[in-house]
């Protein structure tokens, strides 16, 4: 049954859309219901992706913004036009259009008409010592977010599996002195061999035992023993949708074709296979 759009402070337990995710896809959806005066609640658990990062790139008007002030402006945005905003960690969804119930960690029952699931993706990170604790520093993951950054530095490529190969292409437009290290991991077919060859990316074999730092640096990666000196490494983690809290509506992530991980099938306007159920952001 259509109620209607309900305004923000008429009933705090009912709302016309519960946004799970508070990152910049979950506030943006926001800003826009609350422009079209629509109740809107955000529901954000405070475990952003880029966290890890200091600046972020490619973001017309905000190039070198930290995101998490990108974060504080958006709450700000939100809340200018009638949102309302929650820390909390949402632990289950059930129901049907214009009747869905959203359940938070600390037992609190919220209904909505719609619900927007923006909670984003978690890096599956190899477990290489030295690895996460440089993770969004100068272990790096994309040439478009941090390219720039290490541009004509020594990057070693340390090999996750399919994409790695494209990887170490990519930052090679950045640098000349790229390494490719397959970590047992990659196997190498004889045409990716020979482009690797032809654009003078160097290939070495052997397990990958820790990533080296000195001084608060990155400064090689240990093969084998040996030291294979970089200021950068390079890796494509495994990406895995946040979304086990759908289950009891039958939504569940699935393998996504590009094969960096699953994410949560959805139409071109992000409308999942249950209506009223949206997913959008990375």
């Amino acid at each position: 049954m259509d109620r209607g759009p309900v305004h923000p402070g008429a009933m705090t337990t009912n709302w016309d859309v519960v946004v799970v995710g508070g990152g910049a896809a979950g506030l943006s959806a926001a800003v826009m219901l609350g422009r079209s005066r629509r109740s809107v609640l955000v529901i954000d658990a405070g475990d952003p992706r880029n966290a890890p990062a200091d600046h972020m790139h490619g973001f017309l008007g905000h190039d070198g913004l930290n995101p998490l002030e990108l974060l504080v402006r958006g709450r700000a945005e939100v809340e200018h036009y009638g949102g309302t905003i929650r820390r909390g960690e949402v632990v289950g969804v059930r129901g049907s259009r214009d009747d869905f119930t959203v359940t938070t960690a600390d037992g609190e029952d919220l209904h909505a008409r719609r619900v927007i699931v923006t909670t984003g993706l978690a890096d599956e990170l190899p477990d290489i010592p030295g690895l996460r604790e440089r993770w969004g520093r100068d272990v790096l993951h994309c040439p478009y977010c941090h390219g720039w950054e290490v541009q004509d530095q020594p990057i070693v490529v340390v090999g996750t599996g399919s994409r790695s190969v494209h990887l170490a292409q990519l930052f090679r437009q950045l640098s000349d002195e790229v390494t490719l290290l397959p970590n047992e991991v990659v196997d190498l077919t004889e045409a990716e061999a020979a482009d690797l060859a032809e654009r003078g990316i160097d290939v070495r074999s052997g397990v990958v035992e820790e990533v080296v730092v000195t001084d608060d640096r990155i400064t090689g990666v240990r093969v084998d023993g040996d030291v294979v000196p970089c200021r950068a490494v390079v890796i494509g983690p495994r990406a895995s949708a946040r979304a086990g809290f759908l289950a009891a509506l039958g939504l569940a992530a699935t393998e996504h074709p590009a094969g960096a991980g699953d994410d949560v099938a959805a139409d071109a306007m992000g409308q999942t296979e249950v209506p009223g159920v949206f997913v959008a952001g990375n």
